[in-house]
């Protein structure tokens, strides 16, 4: 198989940036920590909501989190295209590199939106009227961004599926664990359950990895 990056020679920028999904995963964690860490559930009384949401501490809190999940976001952009090029070079008809691309891409621009929904409306008491907390609009700014997100998972799925077929196809992944990267994108396309969204951090940590740790042969496993 042809190297990706040559032997001997320093590592590229675009060898680097395979490290994408890392950071990706990292600040994604993080992020949804401070998104909602503390803050009340939205089922809850409306006044516990409104004196949650009616402070400055934690209405900052929340727009800490939404910046640490965006730039994991932007970090995720570029694991997705070093992760497209890894594919491309044993997926002769492209097929499969194109589902990866798109797949990625779509499911970026679903993040992004949902993360900037769910942190604009939680923080949108900072511009209204004598500081006026909205319960009902958080709880429904929870509810879409949720699933926003959780749509936008389905389009990772089929980035995971292809590229994991990709590799086992292509003699880089034993058998076992291509299909166990299938197993983990069919299982991505449940995302709203919550628990697949689990899954896919995990894939995306240990690809990255073995990406970046083996550039000469993509993603070969030990």
């Amino acid at each position: 198989m042809e190297a990706a990056v040559g032997v001997g020679r320093p590592r590229s920028v675009a060898g680097w940036t395979i490290l994408g999904g890392v950071l990706y995963v990292i600040l994604f964690v993080i992020g949804t920590i401070f998104l909602f860490n503390g803050a009340p559930d939205t089922s809850s009384a409306p006044a516990k909501i409104i004196a949650w949401y009616s402070d400055s501490g934690h209405r900052d809190q929340v727009n800490v989190g939404w910046i640490l999940t965006t730039l994991a976001v932007f970090f995720l952009l570029w694991f997705v295209a070093a992760l497209r090029r890894a594919v491309s070079t044993v997926d002769p008809e492209g097929i499969l590199t194109g589902v990866v691309g798109i797949g990625g891409g779509v499911y970026a621009a679903l993040a992004f939106g949902s993360v900037a929904l769910t942190a604009g409306l939680r923080t949108m008491s900072d511009d209204t009227y004598q500081h006026r907390v909205y319960p009902e609009l958080i709880h429904a700014a929870d509810d879409v961004g949720w699933v926003m997100h959780a749509t936008g998972a389905v389009a990772l799925g089929a980035m995971i599926i292809a590229a994991s077929l990709a590799f086992m196809w292509g003699g880089v992944w034993p058998t076992w664990a291509g299909w166990v990267g299938v197993l983990v994108g069919i299982l991505t396309l449940g995302s709203i359950a919550f628990f697949p969204q689990f899954l896919f951090l995990l894939w995306i940590l240990v690809v990255s990895i073995l990406l970046f740790l083996r550039p000469n042969s993509p993603a070969r496993l030990p």
